[in-house]
């Protein structure tokens, strides 16, 4: 890990050049955060350039990895929080982009006070209150995030999407297939799985959408009256809705708790009848449950990628290899959902 006091010169140095004035960094310290992005809260005082003032900020920093061949590098991913806040999501201001930071890019977004980690926001009785909030207002939210205009901001060329010949879903497997087979391990489960899938595809979509990619308790900002902001923009991309829909009930986001089967808090009803109320439409529940067993199976294609990081060297931490023992237990959910 990176130094404190060296990265917060290289910052101060970095933004001196981009202000032409004073610039102070304090109070940087390193936060739980993702699995390929560094993050680090700070302060930041800008004493004669333009604009003055003190920002509460975070910065993300990239570390070199991906879980899926095809996440954001950090400027897309950054331009893609810029439409999203032009457009009134909940997103934190992106503030700046940082092409080099210590030899990475970095990018600073405005710092929203609240709880991100999504086991406290599951179990903690501070958030007994948030947690009734939460299912309506993600939905909603979402749907705030589906009607984004991605061909107005460009985001068609720029973004990952299926092509012409592809439906979302045969996109996705194509891909999780190929990644499998790179892995080069025998995964018989989740082969079955993936197997299931080709055989149960529903309708494909008439519209792509913008995706958010990871929405789910863990991605967002929540104070004691819920959701404040939508963190983590990396896997945005385009393709069918049920795709975000249908990730927060991934097992693996209930953080032990489920019985609950949205994100560990509630059962999903509300946050579909507010998502179903905003966008004007009925959601089909067999697509529903496809796709829930595809974000499994996406999830447990990640976790093995997360352990080959480390384990070809090319990232060593302890946490990707456990991720690679704990892919067993999606695989199981996939047998269980496959066989309802």
């Amino acid at each position: 890990m990176i130094e404190t006091n060296v990265l917060r010169n290289a910052l101060e140095e970095t933004l001196r050049a981009l202000t032409r004035g004073g610039v102070r960094v304090e109070n940087l310290k390193m936060l739980a955060g993702g699995a390929s992005q560094e993050t680090w809260a700070l302060d930041l005082f800008l004493e004669n350039g333009e604009p003055r003032g003190e920002y509460a900020l975070v910065l993300r920093r990239h570390l070199g990895g991906k879980i899926y061949r095809d996440a954001l590098d950090l400027w897309r991913e950054f331009h893609v929080m810029q439409v999203a806040y032009a457009s009134n999501a909940a997103v934190p201001y992106p503030q700046a982009f940082l092409p080099d930071l210590l030899g990475r890019p970095a990018a600073l977004i405005h710092y929203h006070a609240g709880e991100t980690i999504g086991r406290r926001l599951a179990r903690e009785p501070i958030f007994e209150n948030a947690r009734k909030m939460l299912p309506a207002q993600m939905g909603e939210m979402l749907a705030r995030i589906h009607r984004i205009d991605f061909e107005k901001y460009g985001l068609l060329n720029e973004l990952p999407h299926p092509p012409p010949h592809q439906s979302p879903a045969q996109w996705m497997l194509a891909q999780l297939e190929n990644n499998l087979d790179e892995i080069g391990e025998p995964h018989p489960a989740l082969e079955l799985g993936l197997r299931w899938l080709r055989k149960n595809e529903p309708p494909a979509p008439k519209n792509l959408v913008l995706l958010h990619g990871d929405y789910r308790i863990g991605n967002v900002v929540v104070n004691e009256n819920g959701l404040v902001s939508v963190l983590d923009w990396e896997f945005a991309h385009l393709g069918d809705a049920y795709e975000d829909i249908t990730w927060s009930q991934v097992r693996d986001w209930r953080f032990g708790n489920d019985a609950f089967h949205f994100g560990g808090i509630a059962q999903p009803d509300e946050f579909f009848a507010a998502y179903e109320n905003a966008m004007g439409v009925k959601l089909n529940h067999d697509a529903v449950r496809y796709w829930e067993i595809m974000g499994n199976a996406r999830w447990a294609v990640g976790m093995l990628n997360q352990a080959q990081r480390h384990l070809r060297g090319k990232e060593s931490n302890l946490e990707f290899a456990s991720l690679g023992r704990r892919c067993a237990e999606v695989e199981l959910e996939i047998l269980r959902l496959i066989q309802d």
